[in-house]
């Protein structure tokens, strides 16, 4: 997880963790390996965020995928926890890229626990993402691909401001049939002209306190 520091502030001397509405982020640990096994070996979990349900991972396999990325610098891997009770409920990772010499970043995630599922969470995530990128990492334009039957995943891109880029037709085989990709990507002008009513909109009451942890600096 090169750089994932970046985003651990220290506050009273303790160490917090990026924290947005419900959820915190936090760098994936070699002891989280565990849970994280159990979700990408999970048929439904995997079908919906790889589009290859059948993609099962042993932990050999998942520890070597552990040490690259704590090699690459140019991806960031979250586990992602509820913010009360810091209960892991899946994972997030932005990976940077500079193509055509425009900073930008692909971004993606999934919730390995079902019983989370449409409860708002994959929104918060997508957002606080965004925020990570435009607020903190610069970034110029963000992008995100979806399988063509993930409707789930499509509303909530859009709903944060990504826009239907493109397809890939026929580019992936689930359950029996062939379905197109989709490409979808906002550009920080873009973002910038919804933040204020997303973050509202996302946090409510707690975007005050978003925005004093994670966008001013204290004396400035």
């Amino acid at each position: 997880m090169g750089g994932t520091s970046v985003w651990i502030l220290v506050l009273r001397g303790e160490y917090e963790m990026f924290e947005f509405g419900s959820v915190r982020f936090r760098p994936v640990e070699r002891e989280d390996l565990k849970v994280i096994h159990e979700w990408e070996n999970d048929f439904e979990v995997i079908m919906y965020s790889r589009q290859r349900p059948i993609n099962f991972v042993n932990m050999a396999q998942l520890e070597k995928q552990y040490e690259d990325w704590v090699k690459n610098d140019k991806e960031l891997h979250f586990i992602v926890e509820l913010a009360d009770s810091k209960e892991p409920i899946g994972t997030a990772r932005i990976e940077k890229s500079d193509w055509g010499n425009v900073r930008g970043a692909t971004i993606g995630t999934y919730i390995g626990r079902k019983e989370m599922w449409e409860k708002g969470l994959g929104h918060q995530i997508t957002v606080a993402l965004l925020e990570m990128c435009f607020n903190q990492l610069n970034m110029e334009r963000c992008d995100a691909w979806s399988g063509g039957f993930n409707d789930r995943a499509h509303k909530v891109l859009e709903s944060c401001g990504f826009k239907k880029a493109g397809s890939m037709r026929e580019a992936a085989f689930v359950n029996g049939r062939k379905w197109d990709g989709y490409y979808f990507d906002v550009l920080r002008s873009e973002y910038l002209n919804i933040r204020s009513n997303l973050l509202r909109q996302t946090l409510g009451d707690k975007s005050e306190d978003y925005i004093k942890r994670h966008c001013t600096i204290k004396g400035y």
